[in-house]
């Protein structure tokens, strides 16, 4: 009985983000298993099967509009240059899934109130990234200047392991690696 208060099925998870090991529930739709972890691959509502014993997590409703100027959007870092990043757009703050392959554009001078020498320094590719929308036309700009926006999600550059915050940087268990990013204080894993 404790362990079923433990999960709680019907509660909205992000991509990456921690459900179970496997020895307690088996990956299913919408998951994937890395280290024994098991992860959520999509925003939707997580379902723990207890007769089962497996987890899935149900897509969440696609919305046709695209995103609007001061809305907060999660988008994935697709390829960095030297001032700017483009990502990929695919929910918004409200767990809504974009339908549209919409394209945003982080420029290094809307990534942090202090100063950032190149993007480099603040994102990489494959990092979801929680930003606000700045304009209302395609390719979105993106700004990440606050606090609660950032880096959410990011993996080991050398290893590929999923980093967890300690203090100001990331470190890969697997590796000991440390890394910086320009990090949301809501990054996903402690």
């Amino acid at each position: 009985m404790v362990e079923e208060r433990k999960y709680i099925s019907g509660r909205i998870v992000l991509p990456g983000e921690k459900l179970c090991v496997v020895e307690e529930f088996i990956p299913g739709e919408g998951t994937y298993e890395d280290n024994g972890l098991v992860y959520s691959k999509v925003t939707g509502r997580v379902l723990y099967d207890f007769v089962a014993k497996k987890v899935t997590v149900i897509p969440l409703r696609k919305t046709k509009q695209p995103p609007k100027p001061n809305t907060i959007v999660y988008a994935v870092v697709t390829s960095v240059k030297e001032d700017a990043a483009f990502l990929k757009i695919f929910a918004d703050d409200k767990k809504r899934l974009f339908t549209g392959p919409f394209t945003g554009i982080l420029h290094v001078s809307q990534v942090s109130t202090n100063y950032v020498k190149t993007i480099i320094d603040a994102v990489k590719v494959g990092d979801v990234v929680k930003a606000k929308v700045l304009t209302a036309n395609s390719p979105f700009q993106l700004t990440t200047r606050s606090a609660k926006l950032g880096v959410v999600y990011a993996q080991c550059s050398k290893c590929g392991t999923v980093l967890v915050k300690r203090n100001n940087k990331l470190l890969c268990p697997k590796c000991g690696h440390v890394e910086q990013r320009k990090m949301s204080a809501d990054y996903m894993f402690r």
